[in-house]
């Protein structure tokens, strides 16, 4: 998917998830670093805590074939709004486990985070979230985004926060 395409597909869903009101929300993928192995990657890391974000399986969500999975952490308040958000599609020409890093704010300060959602679009159900680094309540989060034995996949990223 080019640049352009991405942009245009990011700025659509970000219509559709204020009602209507593209607003300031930045779109940016920069933030994306390949994840091999959760395990090995907090091996790097010594004294990282992992917190598992909650799962939930979308019934019909999907296109046929596929699964929507959406994993969420914390919630939404009344004074938080929507600060940013990121998308993006990858096909493999196999089936393949998955796993990428997300973090906001890409650099500088971010808004303080009050919740976080994730609708991945994936060949199973298999997978996980973790955060990594920072958290609700922080101004930093880190994601790793895991999906397992998938030809096909994408994910929006929804970061709700207080500035």
């Amino acid at each position: 998917m080019s640049k352009l395409s991405l942009i245009l597909l990011s700025a659509l869903l970000g219509c559709l998830v204020s009602g209507g009101a593209a607003g300031t929300i930045r779109v940016d993928t920069t933030g994306i670093r390949v994840v091999d192995d959760i395990h090995v990657f907090a091996a790097q890391y010594p004294g990282l805590q992992i917190q598992q974000m909650e799962k939930e399986i979308v019934p019909g969500k999907a296109r046929a074939g596929s699964q929507t999975v959406r994993y969420n952490m914390g919630a939404r308040i009344p004074s938080d709004e929507l600060v940013a958000q990121t998308a993006n599609t990858y096909e493999f020409p196999r089936a393949q486990d998955v796993s990428l890093q997300l973090t906001y704010p890409e650099n500088g300060k971010g808004a303080i985070v009050s919740y976080v959602e994730l609708l991945c679009t994936q060949d199973t159900q298999e997978g996980t979230a973790y955060v990594v680094a920072g958290g609700i309540g922080q101004s930093l989060i880190s994601i790793v985004l895991e999906a397992r034995n998938t030809k096909n996949f994408s994910y929006q990223a929804l970061y709700y926060g207080i500035n």
